[in-house]
């Protein structure tokens, strides 16, 4: 538990100061209206974009991580008289608000229980793991997608997890993005619950349970499904929460869209937010054009290059892109079988894809439907009725106001409806689904406003019911890991991933690669009764025999 608080803070000051620093840079006039947990997310996806950007010229490692303090460092002495008054503030409001910061601290100390506990994400074990590792030790490996599909995602959360592993610190791999992440987004809703209480805290308290619900088992896992939902949760409540906060801090609502496109494609319709920026102050639409542009350049143009490096596409997997030639471009037919297996497993995991496939809408539902837990049922359902909720918001709110709520559950059922009927995982998408189903909330705001003096106690004995039910999901995960040895060093260090490997005694097969001189690389794949790969290196799930390599070593990368 010490090293992940350690790394916790060296995290959030990392992404603190880049973030803010940046705010202060290009919005002067603003600076003011960004919080401390804007200013964190705002910096979390202006890293991972550096990060993106030094990976096509040199490895993710210990060395990235030592130019980013260094970077921080330096912008933290740059803008010291603006940093270091907000510091002071910070420790006199910690004093002023003594019950609210012991929430916090029991909060972080049951998250803590979360993020120790070995992975629990399939992924992690089956390609996470190698995909850090593929970035710690090489820059971007053309073709790496024909060596295993999945590294073709090129989720920039692999990238950001390589570069703050701590692995050069604590020889072990520490994924703290995701449980850092996920502490600063918790103590995000936890403020909104305890200060704004009504219906703005109702929102939050329900989404913060339900969330904490859905994503526990993932918060000590590099996820790819995990952080591109929390920056979703985040910028959509935010309007919700602050109805005119996108005419006060757009950066806000640039950036973050457009980084999350570069950790996951599920969760497209975000971007569109980018245009809501753009014509909501018509005064300023040609600056604010040219903002976005540069902004969606910077971020994305980077993402856009490793993917065609990694897979041969602009977008993987997706074919239809196909705009170069090069000789390490993956084959359409293997872009065709990842395609066909994501969309498949999502509706009916463990049948053949090309049966499921053949499966018009009203013969898989029925099959899904039947094996989705009941609570998540109850949340399709409320997120399905979002247009009659959002009609009724309609004809009950002021302009500016409606302007914003409508903006949200548009943008929020739009993922709703590309989730449903491509890969309807309730992982992929889960935060437009919660924000469409606690909506109504929000309608009821003024009979909530008006018996405030039953709904806000009656919030506050359920929030710290909430604390306790969490508190038994993140315990009964703990105490699974630390019976299993009395192991102390969790209260230390994190669960070692590398304990799976003696507990599952996996077998790897060993291949031979040539290089155009015949020089010998091995690799391995793990035998026929096992699909994880974590713990060898260079290791794919399954060999493919017609795979070569394009040079003399590993970096040359791979071709058919």
């Amino acid at each position: 538990m010490y090293v992940l608080v350690v790394c916790f803070l060296v995290i959030s000051f990392i992404f603190i100061v880049i973030g803010k620093s940046f705010v202060l840079y290009f919005d002067t006039n603003a600076k003011d209206n960004y919080s401390a947990t804007d200013s964190f997310f705002i910096g979390l996806c202006l890293t991972g974009t550096v990060l993106n950007i030094w990976s096509l010229f040199l490895p993710t490692d210990f060395f990235a991580l030592l130019f980013l303090i260094l970077l921080t460092a330096f912008l933290f002495y740059r803008n010291s008289g603006y940093f270091i008054p907000k510091v002071k503030a910070l420790f006199h409001r910690i004093k002023s608000e003594k019950l609210f910061s012991l929430l916090l601290l029991v909060a972080t100390a049951i998250l803590l229980l979360f993020a120790i506990i070995l992975p629990k994400n399939f992924d992690t074990f089956l390609y996470h793991v190698n995909a850090i590792q593929w970035n710690e030790m090489y820059r971007v490996v053309p073709g790496l997608a024909n060596f295993h599909d999945r590294f073709g995602f090129n989720s920039s959360m692999m990238v950001l997890s390589a570069a703050f592993t701590f692995n050069a610190v604590y020889n072990q791999y520490i994924f703290a993005i995701s449980s850092v992440s996920f502490l600063v987004f918790f103590f995000w809703l936890l403020r909104h619950i305890y200060f704004r209480k009504g219906a703005i805290g109702i929102m939050a308290l329900l989404f913060l349970y339900f969330f904490t619900q859905q994503y526990g088992s993932d918060i000590s896992s590099p996820s790819t499904d995990l952080l591109p939902n929390i920056l979703v949760g985040f910028v959509l409540l935010s309007l919700l929460f602050e109805n005119n906060s996108l005419q006060k801090k757009y950066l806000l609502y640039s950036i973050i869209p457009l980084f999350s496109l570069t950790l996951k494609l599920s969760i497209f319709p975000i971007a569109f937010l980018g245009l809501a920026v753009l014509f909501n102050d018509f005064k300023n639409v040609v600056p604010r054009l040219k903002s976005l542009i540069l902004l969606g350049s910077f971020l994305l143009i980077p993402w856009l290059i490793r993917n065609v490096i990694l897979t041969g596409y602009l977008v993987f997997p997706m074919d239809q892109l196909h705009l170069f030639n090069f000789d390490w471009t993956v084959p359409k037919e293997i872009i065709s079988e990842t395609t066909k297996g994501i969309y498949s497993w999502a509706r009916i995991p463990h049948r053949d894809f090309n049966e499921v496939l053949a499966m018009s809408f009203q013969e898989w539902f029925p099959i899904w439907w039947k094996a989705v837990v009941p609570h998540n049922r109850f949340l399709f359902i409320l997120a399905a009725l979002a247009p009659v909720s959002a009609v009724i918001y309609f004809f009950t709110r002021g302009k500016e106001v409606k302007k914003i709520g409508l903006l949200v559950t548009g943008i929020a059922f739009s993922g709703f409806l590309l989730w449903l009927f491509t890969a309807p995982d309730f992982r992929f998408s889960f935060s437009f689904i919660l924000v469409l189903a606690f909506f109504p909330v929000l309608i009821l705001q003024s009979l909530i406003e008006k018996f405030k003096v039953v709904f806000n106690p009656l919030l506050i004995v359920s929030l710290l019911f909430s604390f306790y039910m969490i508190y038994q999901s993140a315990y009964a995960l703990f105490w699974e890991d630390f019976r299993r040895g009395k192991d102390m060093t969790l209260f230390y260090l994190p669960a070692d991933i590398y304990y799976v490997k003696k507990k599952r005694n996996i077998k790897f097969d060993s291949h031979i690669l040539l290089t155009p001189e015949q020089k010998k690389i091995e690799v391995f794949e793990p035998n026929p009764n096992h699909y994880q790969c974590y713990d060898k290196f260079p290791c794919t799930w399954f060999f493919n025999s017609n795979i070569k390599l394009r040079g003399e070593d590993l970096q040359s990368g791979f071709k058919y």
